[in-house]
C-alpha cells in the first residue's frame, strides 16, 4: 500500500492519521444522522423499571450511533491499515458480524417500541458460532493459537488446557466482553472512555509483543504480524472519540447494541490474539463488574427471591442510591483508569 510506504519510518504518525481520519468521518456522519433521526422521531425505548430520571431525559434520544463507529473504523482501516493482514481481516469479520447482531436487536426495539429486542438465547448461540469459526481461522494464521495455553503473568507460567476447555475459554472471553460492554452502555458517556482506555492498553501490549527485542526482554510470547493491529485500534479510538463528542451528558445519541456488541467482541478478540487474557481481565474490570452484577442479581433472585443490588447493572445501583448520573460516570471512568494502570504495571513487570 502507498500509505504503508509513506509511513514506513514513522509508525506512530501513521497511528495518528488513523485516529484523526476516523474521528473526522465519524463526527460529520453522526452529526447528520442525529438531525435525520430527530426529524423522523425514531428514538431509543427506555426501560420502564429504570431510574425515573431516565424516562424523561432520555426518551427522545436517537439510537444506533454505533453504526458510525463501525463505518468510521472501517473507512480509516481501508485507508491506512494493511487489510491483507489476516489478523485485521479476522477482526473486521468478527466486528461486523457482532455489529449485525446488535443492529437487528436495535431495529426490533425501535420498530416494536419495546426494550426486548433480539432473543438473548439466539444471540448467544450465534455469537458462539462466530467465535468458534474465528478461533479455527486463528489456528490457520499461526499454530501458536492452537497451543491451548493461557499466560499467567504473575507466575511467569503458562496454563495448558484441554482443547475443548480452551475453546470454551476463548468463547467466554470474547462473548463475555461483548455482552459486558453492552451492559455497561447505560449512561451518557459511560462506556466510551473505558473502551478507549482498553484500546490504548492493547496498543501498548501489541507494540511490546510484536517487537522481538521488547518481547524477549519482558519474556512475552511474540505474536508475528500482530503489529498491524495497533493501527486498527487507533482507528477505533478515533471513531469512539467522535461518538463521545455527541454522547456526553446530555447525550444527543445512544450507541445501541450495534456499537457495544461490536466494540466488546473486538476488545476480547484482540486480547485472545495477543494471548494476554489475564491482563486484559484486569484492565477491563469495570466491564467485568457490570456483567457480574447482573449475573449475581439474577442468580440471587432465582435462588433466594432476594436482590443483591437495588438495580442491575451496577451503574443503576449507584443511581438508586442517589448518586447523580455524572458522578457515577466519572467514578467508573476513574476506576477504569486505575485498573488499566494496574494491568499495564503487571504486564511490564
Amino acid at each position: 500500500m502507498i500509505t504503508n510506504l509513506f509511513f514506513e519510518n514513522n509508525l506512530w504518525l501513521k497511528a495518528f492519521f488513523c485516529l484523526t481520519s476516523s474521528y473526522l468521518f465519524g463526527f460529520f456522519t453522526i452529526k447528520k444522522y442525529i438531525k435525520m433521526m430527530n426529524k423522523k422521531a425514531l428514538y431509543q425505548p427506555i426501560r420502564q423499571d429504570g431510574p425515573q430520571s431516565h424516562l424523561q431525559s432520555k426518551k427522545k434520544t436517537p439510537t444506533m450511533g454505533g453504526i458510525f463507529i463501525i463505518l468510521a473504523t472501517l473507512l480509516s482501516t481501508l485507508l491506512f491499515v494493511d487489510i491483507g493482514n489476516r489478523y485485521i481481516l479476522t477482526i473486521l469479520v468478527v466486528m461486523f458480524t457482532f455489529a449485525i447482531i446488535g443492529l437487528i436487536d436495535d431495529l426490533l426495539k425501535v420498530i416494536y417500541k419495546n426494550t426486548n429486542g433480539f432473543r438473548g438465547s439466539y444471540k448467544i448461540i450465534i455469537q458462539f458460532a462466530i467465535i468458534g469459526t474465528a478461533f479455527l481461522w486463528l489456528g490457520i494464521i499461526d499454530k501458536i493459537h492452537l497451543n491451548n495455553q493461557i499466560s499467567l503473568p504473575f507466575f511467569d507460567y503458562h496454563l495448558t488446557l484441554h482443547t475443548v476447555l480452551y475453546v470454551l475459554f476463548v468463547n467466554f472471553v470474547i462473548v463475555g466482553t461483548s455482552n459486558a460492554v453492552n451492559l455497561t452502555d447505560g449512561l451518557d458517556g459511560l462506556v466510551s472512555i473505558p473502551a478507549i482506555i482498553n484500546l490504548a492498553c492493547l496498543i501498548l501490549m501489541i507494540f511490546c509483543i510484536s517487537t522481538p527485542k521488547i518481547a524477549e526482554h519482558l519474556n512475552l510470547t511474540q505474536i508475528k504480524f500482530s503489529g498491524e493491529i495497533i493501527f486498527f485500534c487507533a482507528c477505533m479510538i478515533g471513531a469512539i472519540c467522535a461518538f463521545l463528542t455527541f454522547n456526553l451528558k446530555p447525550a444527543k445519541i445512544f450507541m445501541g447494541d450495534v456499537g457495544s456488541l461490536a466494540i466488546g467482541s473486538t476488545l476480547g478478540l484482540i486480547a485472545i490474539i495477543i494471548k494476554q487474557e489475564i491482563i486484559f481481565f484486569i484492565i477491563s474490570l469495570v466491564f467485568v463488574a457490570e456483567s457480574l452484577s447482573v449475573i449475581l442479581q439474577v442468580t440471587s433472585f432465582k435462588l433466594r427471591k432476594k436482590r443483591i443490588f437495588l438495580m442491575a447493572p451496577l451503574h443503576h445501583h449507584f443511581e438508586k442510591l442517589g448518586w447523580a448520573e455524572a458522578k457515577v460516570v466519572k467514578a467508573f471512568w476513574a476506576s477504569s483508569l486505575f485498573f488499566a494502570c494496574l494491568g499495564i504495571l503487571l504486564f511490564l513487570i
